[in-house]
């Protein structure tokens, strides 16, 4: 019974990374994963192991505080119905937590197979994407100048860019776990598709990804040199990455159309000029109206979540009436301190962050990449606001956090 409850946790986390990756196609997908997961924790609290604590494990369920964050905003919303859609986006803050309070660990192996899996779909969307880009060369380029890019199964191309950053992480941090490969020659293929994959970021040209690849980077190159003391590796692999990279950027015309777009983006933004389809002019625009908004409801608590969209809509009509589409603030924490005030954000915090530094839980190295990509993330956009935002960052940290549990594999 405990393998097949097992083998249950592992294959509904393999239907929740397809629907991170099919969500645009089959959206209900990532909501059965999750439904599933969730039945089998309650399965635990129902019918738990002989050998197991009867009480949950706690680290689990700080991270429902960043659910309850967000209730009491709704008694000082007018917007209820904007309330109620971002509560059901936020609902899985709720119950995946509650559900691997009680899941047992899952088997390393059984883990990598599932951060293989996560690779192998992501390598196979970019790899389609690069396919689709050398068919529509010129028009994909345009798009660059548009402050778009090439398009992708995952639509939401920050998410995705982000995605893509984790899995070349993933490569690298797979390819050294010789004991788990599955099959002779594996580890050839994921050093293939990790060079892939970063060569893809440049590629795919978003400033966020590119950021946080260096990002990433510059930390593991840091822990080869203080931690591993292997300087002349790190020289090596620095580099030979540096050297790919740069190639890349000089030669790819999308990196060329995206450095354009961005520097017209930049004189907009100095000359005040119309923010109208300019990605940076409209990001800077939405950071200043969480702070007005801010300002001009509550710095406590906050306007109110279902208020938030209303709000920002209407500063714009107002203030920049040329903005054919507003957007809400790009930055999770500014959104938060707008709609739930420092004290709705300050336990969101405390809920998210605190798994990672309990029992020192940073020092597994999946968890800790997936901590500074978040916060990267929550920085340049508001993820937690879509249903693709956070299926990513649920299923990562969860079953992250699941690893560092003491039982045996």
């Amino acid at each position: 019974m405990e393998k097949l409850r097992q083998q249950l946790l592992f294959v509904s986390g393999i239907i929740l990374l397809a629907g991170l990756f099919l969500m645009d196609v089959v959206r209900i997908l990532p909501s059965l994963g999750m439904a599933f997961v969730f039945l089998l924790g309650i399965s635990y609290y129902i019918k738990p192991k002989q050998s197991e604590n009867d009480s949950p494990n706690m680290l689990f369920w700080m991270l429902t505080l960043c659910f309850f964050a967000l209730l009491p905003s709704y008694f000082y919303s007018d917007n209820k119905d904007y309330f109620a859609q971002k509560i059901q986006v936020a609902i899985p803050f709720l119950l995946l937590p509650i559900a691997f309070g009680k899941l047992p660990k899952l088997s390393t192996l059984k883990y990598h197979q599932f951060l293989t899996f996560f690779v192998w779909g992501t390598f196979s969307i970019s790899l389609f994407a690069i396919g689709n880009y050398i068919i529509y060369f010129d028009t994909i380029n345009q798009l660059y100048l548009e402050s778009k890019v090439m398009p992708t199964l995952v639509t939401h191309h920050p998410t995705f860019s982000i995605i893509v950053v984790f899995a070349c992480y993933l490569c690298y941090y797979l390819y050294q776990k010789n004991e788990e490969f599955l099959f002779v020659g594996e580890k050839k293929i994921l050093l293939i598709m990790g060079i892939f994959l970063f060569i893809f970021v440049h590629i795919f040209s978003v400033r966020s990804g590119i950021l946080s690849l260096y990002v990433l980077l510059g930390i593991e190159l840091i822990k080869l040199i203080f931690q591993k003391k292997q300087i002349k590796t790190a020289i090596l692999v620095g580099s030979v990455l540096l050297l790919i990279g740069t190639l890349t950027m000089y030669f790819s015309p999308t990196v060329s159309n995206k450095i354009a777009n961005t520097s017209k983006d930049l004189q907009t933004m100095q000359s005040e000029g119309s923010a109208n389809n300019q990605s940076l002019s409209s990001r800077f625009i939405s950071y200043k109206n969480a702070l007005e908004i801010t300002q001009n409801s509550s710095w406590l608590w906050g306007c109110g979540l279902g208020d938030m969209e209303d709000l920002n809509n209407e500063i714009f009509r107002t203030k920049y009436p040329d903005v054919s589409k507003p957007i809400i603030p790009h930055n999770q924490f500014l959104f938060f301190l707008a709609s739930i005030g420092i004290i709705g954000l300050s336990i969101f915090l405390i809920g998210f962050y605190s798994p990672f530094f309990i029992c020192k839980n940073y020092q597994n190295p999946v968890l800790f990449s997936h901590l500074i990509l978040t916060g990267i993330y929550f920085l340049v956009e508001s993820p937690l606001l879509t249903q693709i935002g956070v299926a990513y960052v649920l299923v990562f940290l969860l079953f992250g956090l699941n690893q560092t549990q003491k039982s045996a594999d």
